[in-house]
């Protein structure tokens, strides 16, 4: 972490902070911090929004004109063929012996140990009392469940027979698009059943395609999951483009219904509630700081200069559902060549136009002028990412920093400006 922060400058996270954060923020001793409640949109917003602070950071350290971090347009009406396969972000499921990904170009990615992990992050934390994580059952920085003992990620079948021939299928798409046709209601259909639409329709399988599941052989019969699954669900770097597409939907429906932006769009300010624990309880209401016990900050997301006064504020949830996913924020999203009518993103300019595989600018800027789609290798922003991350590059690091060093962006670049 120190090494990056004297490379890259003050916006620099790696991988570990930001896996940590997230594992704090679902294993609050208070409750789900992160999921599974209307609390769902503005926590990932935030946490994309810091990834790509940092992907930008590290991609201008190396020369590489990279505006935003892309999103994934994962769904059966394009070819998935070059996105989940051995050219970018390997084969699912894995095809290691244990299941790890050993191809793409996040081939080994090395899953950290608890305690080289544990004193990266912990200055950062502000209350270590709200979550008593000490890592995984094998000591990794995996799901407090987790036995698995591979230093690599780790990619399930999603099925339960294990088919290790199996092949990742993309996503059909009506289900996401029914979720966003609904308009909004104060009883029926608030932000609350908007965001688990989303997330028991599309988000949660998704995950669980491509972390896949496995029970234990013993009595107990407990259930644990590969790194895009559970806690550690970031620890794979699909993460970033993925819930990127995530927020897009998000944009989508909460602009569509930008007149009820004043009710917050029925956002709880108090009792919030968890619908898979079906409780209410501290830390998801609308004031509430973000993961108040490993909080993001102003500095963190774009808002302020590392060096200003309040850079070191809290975000909360109500600030980032106004200004990170609707049309107070200041980005868009930039349609892909061949996306389909319905999909959201708009077209700016041929010029935005990256290749067809379904990973595509997350957002530019709305200014003609300010639009930089590639770099001085005539790369585009999808490709400039993509390279950002590759540890072969000529241009980057050692494969065992690459991961730590590209993992923390913000959203500033893909949808912000």
């Amino acid at each position: 972490m120190d090494e990056g922060l004297e490379k890259y400058g003050p916006l620099f996270k790696n991988q570990v902070y930001m896996v940590a954060l997230h594992i704090y923020a679902t294993d609050s001793l208070r409750g789900e911090q992160a999921h599974f409640g209307a609390h769902f949109i503005p926590f990932h917003s935030a946490l994309t929004a810091m990834y790509e602070t940092t992907v930008l950071a590290i991609t201008q350290h190396h020369g590489l004109e990279l505006e935003s971090t892309p999103y994934w347009w994962c769904f059966n009406d394009t070819d998935q063929s070059d996105i989940i396969g051995p050219e970018y972000f390997g084969t699912y499921p894995g095809k290691g012996p244990n299941y790890e990904v050993i191809d793409g170009r996040f081939a080994f990615w090395e899953i950290p140990t608890y305690n080289e992990s544990y004193p990266q992050y912990i200055p950062y934390v502000a209350d270590p009392s709200d979550c008593d994580y000490t890592g995984s059952e094998a000591g990794f920085l995996r799901e407090s469940t987790s036995c698995l003992t591979s230093d690599y990620m780790v990619a399930f079948p999603s099925s339960a027979d294990m088919n290790q021939s199996a092949k990742y299928e993309a996503f059909p798409l009506e289900p996401i698009m029914g979720c966003i046709a609904c308009g909004y209601d104060s009883e029926d259909y608030n932000i609350f059943h908007f965001s688990w639409c989303v997330q028991e329709k599309w988000h949660i399988w998704i995950h669980s395609d491509l972390g896949g599941w496995r029970y234990r052989n013993d009595p107990g019969g407990i259930e644990y999951s590969g790194d895009f699954n559970g806690q550690q669900g970031n620890s794979n770097p699909i993460f970033i483009p993925f819930h990127n597409t995530v927020d897009m939907f998000y944009t989508e429906w909460l602009s569509s219904n930008l007149e009820w932006a004043n009710t917050s769009w029925g956002y709880p300010y108090e009792n919030g509630f968890n619908y898979l624990t079906k409780r209410t309880y501290d830390g998801i209401n609308a004031w509430d700081t973000i993961n108040s016990a490993f909080p993001i900050r102003y500095k963190d997301v774009g808002w302020a200069d590392p060096s200003a006064e309040n850079a070191n504020t809290t975000v909360n949830y109500l600030e980032a559902l106004c200004y990170f996913v609707n049309e107070n924020a200041d980005y868009l999203y930039v349609k892909f060549s061949g996306a389909p009518d319905t999909a959201p993103g708009e077209i700016v300019s041929p010029r935005n136009s990256t290749n067809t595989t379904g990973i595509t600018t997350t957002t530019v800027a709305a200014s003609e002028e300010t639009i930089s789609v590639g770099n001085s290798d005539g790369l585009t922003a999808a490709e400039a990412f993509l390279k950002a991350y590759d540890a072969n590059s000529d241009n980057r690091l050692e494969a065992a920093e690459a991961f730590l060093e590209t993992l923390t962006a913000d959203s500033s670049g893909g949808r912000r400006d």
